[in-house]
């Protein structure tokens, strides 16, 4: 039976840098319900993680200059719809610490 008639799908979500400390793991996969969007996963993380995982994510999709950036199958959610891009069975989620420079 394909995913899609059970309402749950599976992805994969990656961890780098600071965030891999909080969570303690460099990949996780996660059952989430079909339609889910990167807003959804979000919520999932900061009830899953606690309140270090909230505040090293800080507001990712209300800040200037958000803390993480979200990545899905390589691509910045910038470019796809933004905290409402859905996620399908399978996808690969990336959330990266910004990296500073100069």
């Amino acid at each position: 039976m394909p995913a899609e008639s059970t309402g749950k799908m599976k992805i994969n979500v990656k961890f780098l840098a600071s965030i891999r400390e909080i969570v303690g793991a460099h990949e996780i996969p996660f059952e989430l319900n079909a339609g889910d969007s990167v807003k959804d996963l979000l919520e999932v993380l900061e009830s899953r993680f606690g309140t270090d995982f909230k505040e090293a994510a800080g507001k990712p999709f209300e800040d200037e200059n958000p803390r993480i950036r979200f990545l899905v199958n390589g691509r910045d959610i910038d470019f796809l719809q933004g905290p409402g891009t859905e996620l399908k069975e399978g996808d690969l989620v990336v959330l990266i610490p910004p990296v500073g420079g100069g």
